[in-house]
């Protein structure tokens, strides 16, 4: 497979960087300690030194941005590979040696052996990938690969072919039963699926890739077939994405494949419980210290400028689309006309310093209750009314997405500053669009930005709030 392949080439290739430091070290050590006798060397301290050498050595590997030396190395980004590896190994060793308050270990030795260590990494990011690519892929391990399924589709492998060819991926050509565009693909066209046998034996295949999953069962069959008795490795490009025009997930549960249009992180209990267990944190201080003096500020000005009660209870949608009673303090006057209306900009139901508190989204303090009770969370897709899922679901056919999670006080829409009217189509999808992103790559630091963004936006309110 392909990727056991890159995986195991990495692999094999910081566990030789590894090997070279760990050689270079023990090498090293004696020269920097001509007048002792190796003996004489506190040699569990210095294993333990070379240890944590190699964590950092490690550690800069994994967190390097890309792999591509084993494509195209170059003496740049073999030097800034590397250095970015010495970073690291130098940090962990000075971490260590500060919290272990170690004092014993030899200056001399580490402050020459760091730069030595940096050019053995130069070297071999500049000349250990070749190396192995050909120590491990050549010859029987060269993988000549041919691709089925129209000359189109297989003109767009071309650049992961050309960045397979570091793990020995060699391209052959294409069968292809309806063979245009040949010339501007750059692929050589082998003949039909029917030559495919003729193909394997002439052109010595070992690696045939299926560019889309064929309409024919039988089709599949025949290559699967063919293959088997040849002892050729079949792939299929996995076209589910362009099939369904929707992104997917491919999962498994216990022998079943499942394919699934997103993921949805909040599926996992455990992961219920820790947002859960953020929205009580965040809640229980909001609803017992700033709730009750600030409900008493707004009751004051409620009396001044627009007597009335002092919360607003409104129907809204929640979790799959399940309605609940959503508290506010209210901002308008009481005869306000259709409650359904979404508020503008300058709106003349809503009274003076319900503008001043609904441009700090201090009007939605209440909501907190609701996360008390369940209803809602702290973060997630603003609720709406029910009047208006259904005419933004009208607009909008995925818009029902964003009720498998609960509804939020604040979300990713509202920190990425839409907010306010939703009186255009866009209005809607750029909320809808952030909500879903919302659920498919929810985490607890996720929540925790979003917070921290929300309380920058109530103290400079984005054009957007009224």
């Amino acid at each position: 497979m392909v990727n056991i392949r890159t995986h195991g080439i990495h692999g094999l290739f910081l566990w030789a960087q590894l090997s070279g430091v760990t050689t270079l070290y023990w090498f090293w050590l004696p020269l920097t300690h001509l007048g002792l006798q190796i003996t004489d060397l506190a040699l569990g301290k210095y294993a333990a030194y070379n240890v944590t050498l190699l964590v950092g050595v490690a550690l800069g590997f994994f967190t390097e941005q890309s792999r591509d030396y084993f494509n195209n190395p170059n003496f740049r980004s073999s030097t800034n590979n590397a250095l970015w590896q010495v970073v690291f190994s130098a940090g962990c060793l000075f971490v260590y040696l500060v919290v272990t308050q170690d004092r014993q270990a030899s200056r001399l030795f580490l402050f020459t052996f760091v730069p030595l260590e940096y050019g053995l990494l130069v070297f071999s990011h500049r000349y250990l990938p070749s190396w192995l690519v050909h120590a491990s892929f050549s010859g029987a391990y060269e993988q000549r690969v041919a691709l089925i399924g129209p000359v189109r589709k297989a003109a767009g492998l071309r650049s992961w072919l050309n960045r397979k060819r570091s793990i020995g991926y060699n391209p052959v050509g294409v069968l292809c039963d309806d063979p245009q565009d040949e010339e501007d693909s750059g692929l050589k066209v082998l003949g039909g699926l029917a030559d495919l046998e003729n193909a394997i034996v002439e052109q010595g295949i070992t690696q045939v890739i299926l560019v889309e999953l064929p309409e024919s069962n039988e089709t599949l069959r025949q290559c699967t077939r063919v293959c088997e008795q040849h002892g050729v490795r079949l792939l299929v490009l996995c076209d589910f994405e362009e099939r369904f025009r929707h992104s997917v997930t491919l999962f498994e549960d216990g022998e079943l494949r499942f394919v699934g249009l997103r993921k949805e992180p909040l599926e996992n209990p455990v992961n219920r419980f820790c947002k859960r267990a953020l929205d009580l944190i965040v809640a229980l201080p909001v609803t017992l210290l700033l709730l009750p003096p600030i409900t008493v500020v707004v009751w004051l000005l409620q009396r001044w400028q627009s007597p009335g009660p002092i919360f607003f209870v409104q129907p809204r949608s929640g979790l799959q689309n399940q309605t609940f009673r959503m508290i506010k303090f209210r901002s308008m006057h009481m005869e306000n006309g259709d409650e359904a209306r979404q508020a503008s900009r300058n709106d003349p139901r809503v009274f003076v310093a319900g503008r001043w508190l609904r441009q700090l989204s201090l009007d939605e303090l209440p909501q907190f209750l609701n996360v008390l009770r369940g209803e809602m969370s702290v973060v997630g897709p603003r609720p709406h009314l029910p009047k208006h899922n259904e005419s933004f679901a009208q607009a909008l056919s995925n818009y029902h997405v964003r009720a498998v999670v609960k509804p939020g006080i604040t979300g990713l829409a509202q920190v990425r500053g839409f907010r306010g009217g939703t009186y255009r189509e866009k209005d809607i999808a750029d909320r809808v669009n952030s909500d879903i992103y919302y659920l498919e790559n929810w985490s607890f630091p996720l929540d925790c930005l979003i917070i921290l963004r929300t309380v920058t936006h109530i103290l400079q309110p984005p054009r957007t709030a009224y």
